[in-house]
């Protein structure tokens, strides 16, 4: 049985007290029986009624000044309702007890049925309060431990999503999201190769729901560029990921784009991001880069289509979310392709920081309805920074150990394998020599790609004159890919020596060779897009000796140890 329900009367008159106790007395109710407003109070403080009935005359105390007493004792999450009972009925007496802000009053004499239907109504809707005020409390702390979530969650993507975040001078990026979890992501990373990759994306919807999909994409991107894969490699390893991971109904939009310093050119692989603009500012040309490739996520495998461009220091590429597009002012007009164009035109220095006042000012005074993403890329491979060290020079070397590792690629395999991010990666784990992993992976992948490309594939490096020469070049090589015989065996072995260690690294291919020597003397002289690699490497290098018409090439790297 539930608690009965307990009702405090306080009347002056005994005979009155005894007819409220006989009406209301049962099972379901306790009456609590006080003679004037001290004794109301004092009984109300011990006995904790649910509801009191006061006379507004009584000695002592009346029964407003006891109310007043009541109801300035109780804290804010308690609620006893109070009902007057007075013999006086005019307007001054209504007004004491409504300023005494009781919650209803009877005159004498009164129907018992009246009462208790003021009672019942008064008692009801005191458990609705309770009610409500518990739903509430709870509604706070799960607010509370929400925020809390809320608050570990964007910590965490935050730190996944800016973990190796590469500041250069050659990209700016203004990021602003509609809500604490961001739809749209920027991930900028460098190969141990010195290739410089940016991935722009635009999750479908804003908020937490929209960011689910960004840790992994930061994971793979992160992980594959630190090993040195390429651009279409990591792009189509996201797509993969996405699409086991996301629901039907979400995708990746975006567009990651390659500076290589040692090609000069910008490749583009775009994936239903709004249209890109490559602007020379010396010549004011703006060339409009159209996404040719379905977003990330929607299927499991496709056709990456790639755009390669000349890159030089004039040229800058601007690249943007639907964000900043479908920005609209108060009239419901969009900031649109006219507003971005508009800006590329203008003569002021900085085209990035008019993009972005010129949307302000488009919007200004309207609500922002999406995350708003704006990059500027700066083409000038040549200078870019090399990358940030800072893990590396914080790695323990080990100390110089002997062993030896061999490895051979079939061109079949080739076409499903990307060799030189595994062997590289096979020599961390055994050497951990995290430190010169740039060097190491550009003695790797010239000397493999030389016995690929020229020694078994016979392709000409001339063909990289042009965007479209470089296009062709590729095309060619997926061809023999697929028509030629062949393989590369690569072997490392790795010695103690005075004061460090010495990797030596031989391969031999199965082809006809290559003219090794048809290279221009000094490495500052060539300023065409190939014929640099030999001399880069050899300048890494203690030594390195092509033989047998350069199907043999032998090269020894030499570290320093310092224990």
């Amino acid at each position: 049985m539930n608690q009965a329900v307990k009702i405090l009367v306080a009347d002056d008159t005994r005979l009155q007290r005894m007819f409220l106790q006989e009406m209301l007395a049962s099972e379901e109710v306790e009456v609590i029986l006080a003679c004037d407003g001290v004794e109301a109070v004092e009984l109300f403080m011990q006995k904790k009624p649910d509801l009191c009935i006061l006379d507004v005359i009584m000695p002592n105390l009346d029964g407003i000044g006891a109310a007043k007493k009541m109801i300035s004792s109780l804290s804010a999450d308690e609620y006893v309702p109070i009902v007057f009972i007075t013999a006086q009925d005019n307007e001054e007496t209504l007004e004491r007890c409504i300023e005494a802000k009781a919650d209803d009053f009877i005159v004498k004499p009164f129907n018992p049925t009246t009462l208790k239907a003021k009672i019942n109504s008064l008692l009801k809707f005191k458990r609705l309060y309770e009610g409500q005020f518990q739903q509430k409390q709870e509604l706070l702390a799960f607010q509370q431990i929400a925020e809390q979530e809320h608050d570990v969650a964007a910590s965490i993507h935050e730190k996944i999503i800016h973990a190796r975040f590469l500041e250069t001078p050659n990209v700016r990026h203004f990021l602003s999201p509609m809500a604490l979890f961001n739809g749209d992501i920027f991930l900028v990373a460098k190969t141990p190769g010195n290739q410089l990759h940016c991935l722009l994306g635009d999750f479908t919807g804003h908020g937490l729901s929209a960011s689910i999909g960004a840790s992994p994409t930061a994971e793979v991107f992160y992980g594959m560029v630190n090993k040195g894969f390429t651009g279409r490699e990591i792009l189509l390893e996201i797509n993969k990921k996405l699409h086991s991971l996301l629901p039907v109904h979400m995708f990746l939009a975006a567009t990651l784009v390659t500076l290589d310093p040692d090609s000069r050119f910008i490749n583009v692989m775009a994936c239903g991001l709004p249209d890109h603009y490559l602007l020379n500012k010396n010549s004011g040309k703006i060339e409009k880069i159209v996404s040719k490739n379905v977003p990330l996520g929607i299927v499991e495998d496709f056709d990456l289509q790639e755009q390669l461009f000349p890159a030089s220091a004039d040229d800058y590429l601007y690249l943007f979310t639907d964000g900043i597009i479908e920005a609209e002012n108060k009239q419901g007009e969009q900031f649109d392709f006219k507003g971005i164009e508009d800006c590329l035109n203008t003569s002021e220095e900085s085209v990035f920081d008019r993009m972005l006042q010129g949307q302000h000012q488009h919007c200004s005074g309207s609500e922002q309805q999406d995350d708003i993403t704006l990059i500027e890329i700066q083409c000038d491979s040549e200078n870019v920074p090399w990358r940030n060290l800072g893990e590396a020079s914080q790695y323990k070397e080990i100390t110089p150990l002997v062993w030896k590792s061999s490895m051979e690629f079939d061109l079949k395999t080739l076409q499903y394998v990307s060799p030189v991010p595994v062997m590289l990666n096979s020599i961390m784990e055994i050497q951990g020599l995290l430190k010169y992993s740039e060097s190491i992976f550009m003695i790797i992948s010239e000397l493999f790609n030389n016995c690929v490309d020229h020694g078994l594939l016979g392709l000409d490096s001339k063909l990289k004159e042009s965007a479209e020469g470089f296009g062709q070049y590729y095309k060619l090589r997926e061809k023999r890919l697929l028509e030629r015989e062949g393989s590369v065996k690569v072997i490392f072995s790795h010695l103690p020596v005075k004061n460090g260690g010495r990797l030596t690294i031989r391969m031999n291919d199965t082809g006809d060779g290559f003219d090794f020597q048809k290279q221009v003397s000094r490495f500052s002289e060539n300023q065409d897009f190939h014929g640099r690699g030999i001399q880069l490497v050899n300048s890494l290098c203690e030594s390195l000796e092509y033989s047998d018409n350069g199907t043999r090439v032998k090269a020894i790297f030499e570290w320093p140890y310092e224990g």
